[in-house]
């Protein structure tokens, strides 16, 4: 559950799958730079020649060695193992001590698109999730402690009429939108790396208890980074613990039942085919009586108010 839906003007079923990102690089690093046409073809073949031997020869051995291969997410697990106190974040201990997660975004920025798009799909998608969390906690860290203020006119009004809290991260502006975090050799925002990467490449509805937005309603951060190998289990954890709080899942009633939900869900049912979509989803969770419930056609489903309260715990 991460940012709030995008602009209308986002349409995942006309977006299609968004480039690899070895090719993304390349497109958008490379400006268009004119020919030399006055080259003659003898020049052009020398300088063909000159440019291949260097490849070869010295080109790929001389690359940083970590540029191929993807971040230790140990790094990041040693990170949040200090910080993390379920549901919330010590922020002040991050911002004292960030060295750890300052290096683990330099791991991530490091990190060779190539490379990345040669790795598996869960590989891929925890490097995904993992670079949104670290991301957004960086965010706040430069921030903190985040007040009201910092957005200018616009923003402040936009905040006063939504009701944003004055410590939300909707007081830093941009916040979402602005291209902040380097990520796989390039500047990326939360929204870039959410709604034109993850959700229409992988399109794995559980991701939305796993990327976090440093607010109180958002997923819980765990204490430890996601990994290909424990993946698929640690998304099934997140959505069973967002079971279990009456806050987030609340199922009241009979004939007809109700299910209160978070509001992410709502924002993104169409990630889960919409709110039927959602009743099998959560059914495949449950057994028993609940179960039957939740899947009866009567059952009503409605969304929790979204508490934009930064997850800190200093409150």
């Amino acid at each position: 559950m991460g940012t709030p839906p995008p602009p209308p003007a986002f349409h995942l079923s006309k977006r299609g799958s968004p480039l690899p990102l070895s090719l993304e690089h390349k497109t958008m690093a490379q400006p268009n730079r004119p020919l030399h046409r006055c080259l003659s073809r003898t020049t052009g073949l020398l300088g063909i020649l000159t440019v291949g031997g260097i490849l070869l020869a010295g080109g790929l051995q001389g690359q940083d060695p970590a540029t191929r291969t993807l971040p230790d997410h140990d790094a990041f697990t040693q990170v949040l193992e200090r910080v993390v106190q379920i549901p919330r974040v010590d922020y002040a201990l991050l911002k004292e001590e960030r060295a750890g997660l300052d290096r683990y975004v330099d791991a991530l920025s490091a990190t060779d698109p190539g490379v990345l798009d040669a790795a598996s799909r869960e590989e891929q998608l925890a490097f995904w999730i993992n670079a949104y969390n670290a991301c957004m906690l960086r965010l706040v860290v430069d921030h903190y402690p985040i007040e009201a203020g910092g957005v200018g006119l616009f923003g402040a009004v936009r905040n006063r009429v939504a009701g944003y809290p004055d410590n939300s991260v909707w007081q830093i502006r941009d916040v979402f939108s602005r291209a902040h975090c380097p990520v796989a050799g390039r500047d990326r925002s939360q929204d870039e790396i959410e709604h034109e990467i993850i959700r229409p490449r992988f399109q794995e509805p559980r991701i939305h208890f796993a990327v976090n937005c440093a607010a109180l309603s958002c997923p819980v951060l765990w204490p430890d980074a996601y990994t290909a190998e424990a993946l698929d289990a640690q998304l099934d954890r997140a959505v069973r613990h967002l079971i279990r709080n009456p806050d987030h899942f609340l199922l009241e009633g009979a004939s007809p039942a109700t299910l209160t939900l978070n509001k992410v869900l709502d924002w993104y049912a169409e990630d889960f085919n919409g709110h039927e979509g959602l009743k099998t989803f959560f059914a495949d969770y449950l057994q028993g009586s609940a179960r039957e419930r939740v899947l009866a056609p009567a059952t009503r489903v409605r969304f929790f108010e979204y508490d934009w309260t930064l997850n800190d715990v200093r409150r």
